[in-house]
């Protein structure tokens, strides 16, 4: 059986993709037996050209659908064998040292289902690569568990493939939340997830605080992951953990709420006190942002988010949710190493026996 597999997303990253995929191929050098998957989404840029460089699986999925990193990790899995599966994302590197012992952990715990980081370490996109990043300097200190649905690290994280099999995989419907999601199925199923205190990755990415941003994400339906989320545990018992761990996103809709609420009571009465007093609250909290992030600009752009952020969860409940065995993406196999691997078929939505030819430059 395969030891390790590996899944990549990307989407017009051709920037960073050649740094993951090396940094992959070191970090990984300690395994054995191991597989790399790249599952592109639709790039636009020369991503796959570079990927095509490395000794790596890779997937695309077609233009004319929604495409989401849900989506390309769900793809990704589907191809997968090994016994664990590392996830990472388009724009981090792989910090060396980090594997090996999170993989010996996960095989002396049989109880853990995923371990991730509490940090990670973020950094330009026009850095500089890191050539030989890792954690030499670092002690590794057992990892906690956690009661809490974790996401410091975003998409790096290492899962035991059992439970995935077991729980599911992330939801390809989600538009965001999907790592969190699936945390909470995983504990729900009585698994637990364990934090290491070192960094799995460096993250190359613009930390830019600014109105389009906000706009970019809710153009992209980013904030609707979190009301999905919420509609497809509802009403049971996952639901109130999902409400109580992920609680901005409802705090956020019932402001909201209250806002308008108090506007149509003045509305009707002629009195306008509680919507007043609504907005004398929303300077107060404003005003605590701007002082906590050092940045008016920040704290009206975090404040703009939050009304963004309440449209989303209502938009995201009232979605109807779908089973994700049902979900079938477009898949272009672009190259599939050692022929005759259990590989995608986006016609039936599952994995079948086939043999490929290994696709070259």
């Amino acid at each position: 059986m395969t030891q390790l597999s590996v899944v990549l997303i990307s989407r017009n990253q051709a920037w960073s993709i050649r740094r993951l995929i090396e940094s992959v191929l070191v970090g990984t050098s300690c395994v054995s037996s191991k597989e790399i998957i790249l599952v592109d989404s639709a790039s636009t840029d020369e991503t796959v050209e570079v990927a095509k460089r490395y000794p790596v699986t890779i997937l695309r999925l077609k233009f004319g659908q929604r495409l989401s990193p849900a989506i390309g990790r769900y793809v990704g899995y589907r191809q997968t064998q090994g016994e664990f599966v590392l996830f990472l994302d388009g724009d981090m590197e792989l910090l060396q040292g980090w594997l090996e012992p999170a993989l010996n952990f996960m095989r002396t715990t049989p109880r853990v289902g995923l371990v991730m980081s509490t940090s990670v370490i973020n950094l330009h996109r026009t850095a500089a690569q890191q050539s030989a990043a890792s954690l030499e300097d670092m002690s590794f200190t057992p990892p906690r568990e956690s009661s809490r649905v974790p996401f410091a690290a975003g998409g790096a994280a290492l899962y035991r493939h059992s439970v995935l099999e077991q729980v599911g995989p992330f939801n390809p419907y989600l538009y965001s939340e999907e790592e969190p999601e699936l945390c909470l199925r995983i504990r729900g199923a009585g698994y637990s997830v364990s934090l290491f205190n070192q960094p799995i990755v460096l993250h190359y990415d613009d930390a830019s605080v600014a109105l389009s941003d906000v706009l970019s994400r809710r153009s992209r339906n980013f904030h609707l992951g979190m009301g999905q989320a919420a509609r497809y545990h509802f009403p049971r018992t996952l639901f109130w953990r999902w409400i109580k761990e992920r609680w901005w996103g409802p705090a956020a809709a019932l402001l909201v709420a209250a806002g308008l609420g108090s506007a149509f009571l003045g509305l009707l009465t002629h009195d306008f006190m509680w919507f007043g007093l609504w907005i004398l609250g929303l300077c107060f909290l404003t005003a605590f942002l701007a002082v906590r992030k050092h940045s008016l600009r920040a704290a009206l752009v975090a404040a703009f988010n939050w009304f963004v952020m309440a449209e989303g969860f209502l938009r995201g409940f009232l979605l109807k949710p779908l089973p994700p065995e049902n979900f079938h993406p477009d898949v272009e196999v672009i190259r599939v190493l050692n022929g005759g691997e259990k590989i995608w078929d986006s016609r039936l939505g599952r994995k079948s026996e086939a043999s490929l030819l290994c696709l070259t430059d």
